[in-house]
């Protein structure tokens, strides 16, 4: 409600209460997510699944994109949580045709074989560029991005499967998929880098 100008409009007709409301803010902020798929993030389902709910339901952004990987960003980004080949978007594409404003959540338990991240992967089609690189290409052309794990995000030197998730934490705001981490990390996306 617009009260100086309830105000005005309330005296311009002999005092009758007419109430002006402030046109409605328009929905200017764009967003990705970028869901780990399958694998140790099949526990987390639910929980994803409400995320990805809540936010296709939401009416709050003026874009809203979804893509899947599996463990690492490689080449191609998948369109579907079944993550089959076939059914995605080159990696490349994304970043040239999504501009720079959009701001970016990863949710993902940064659980791989270092490999995964530090190799071509099974996943990686052809390309020699490493899941690393391809994380870092992506932080590198969205300036607001963070990371929503649903696990533990303790790591435990000497655990094969978690060795990567301390890497992606330098590399990372990572936040634990909660309301608080959620919370915090919509913080951090709404501030200058």
């Amino acid at each position: 409600m617009d009260i100086d100008a309830t105000i005005d409009e309330t005296g311009d007709n002999a005092g009758r209460l007419t109430i002006v409301y402030d046109r409605p803010r328009k929905n200017m902020v764009k967003v990705i997510m970028l869901m780990d798929s399958g694998g140790s993030m099949d526990y987390y389902r639910q929980l994803c699944g409400k995320l990805f709910s809540a936010l296709s339901k939401s009416n709050h952004f003026k874009d809203l994109k979804f893509y899947y990987f599996h463990n690492s960003i490689y080449s191609k980004l998948y369109t579907d949580s079944v993550c089959m080949p076939g059914r995605w978007i080159d990696t490349d594409m994304v970043l040239r045709t999504l501009g720079s404003d959009y701001k970016v959540i990863i949710v993902g338990d940064a659980a791989m074989a270092p490999y995964e991240l530090f190799g071509g992967g099974y996943y990686s089609y052809g390309s020699e560029t490493k899941g690393i690189d391809w994380f870092r290409k992506i932080k590198g052309h969205f300036s607001h991005i963070v990371w929503l794990n649903p696990s533990e995000m303790e790591y435990v030197p000497g655990n094969y499967w978690r060795e990567t998730l301390g890497v992606l934490q330098e590399e990372f705001d990572m936040y634990p998929l909660s309301v608080n981490g959620l919370e915090a990390a919509l913080k951090k996306l709404m501030v200058s880098r």
